[in-house]
């Protein structure tokens, strides 16, 4: 297997695909923070994002299991600042999205050893490897939809790469503007928990 110098991560086992995944099926909502002008149900092709398609064929949305998790991956990417801008937050809103049936597979506990992996694949920077990964389980025989991996920026949380094959299974629920009134005492919560300061608008 190749080994990416930068941190060591291993690409995928040439015989991945004779390999039996952690599958995991995914019934119940979802979680996504998201620019209120833009649409929810975004499938990202540019290859930007950890689980992105290196080949940009396939489209991917990123959604977290808790509305917590949806926080984290959003406003705790920046490790020097301990602040969050208040515009920020107010051009954001969470929504609530429905999943029919979405077959994962699961890399937040043991069946990351049955595949040969470890998990760098929730940590590593930048992209190449995982997005090798992402390729080789997409186009595993048992069709995985998902990936179900540990958030980077709060371990405590799991995190989903949703594959654009999946996006008949997906039904929006709920939206709510995080300052908005019944999404201000949430949003509020969130900011308490990791100590940060909102800077005012300018």
């Amino acid at each position: 297997m190749a080994v990416n110098p930068l941190t060591g991560l291993s690409a995928p086992p040439r015989d991945i695909a004779e390999r039996a995944l952690p599958i995991k099926e995914l019934r119940g909502s979802v979680f996504r923070i998201h620019r209120s002008t833009r649409e929810c149900l975004y499938f990202n092709k540019d290859a930007t994002g950890r689980f992105d398609d290196p080949l940009k064929h396939y489209g991917v949305l990123y959604a977290s299991l808790t509305p917590d998790a949806a926080f984290a991956e959003v406003f705790l990417r920046q490790l020097s600042l301990m602040l969050v801008q208040e515009t920020d937050l107010q051009e954001r809103s969470l929504t609530e999205i429905g999943c029919r049936g979405i077959r994962c597979v699961d890399l937040t506990g043991p069946g990351l050893r049955r595949i040969s992996c470890d998990n760098r694949i929730s940590t590593e920077i930048p992209y190449q490897t995982t997005g090798q990964w992402s390729r080789a389980l997409f186009d595993h025989p048992a069709q995985p939809a998902s990936i179900i991996y540990l958030s980077r920026h709060n371990p405590r949380f799991k995190c989903l790469a949703l594959f654009d094959k999946c996006h008949t299974r997906l039904k929006l629920k709920s939206t709510v503007g995080l300052l908005q009134p019944s999404g201000r005492s949430w949003t509020a919560a969130q900011v308490r928990k990791y100590k940060l300061a909102i800077q005012p608008e300018s």
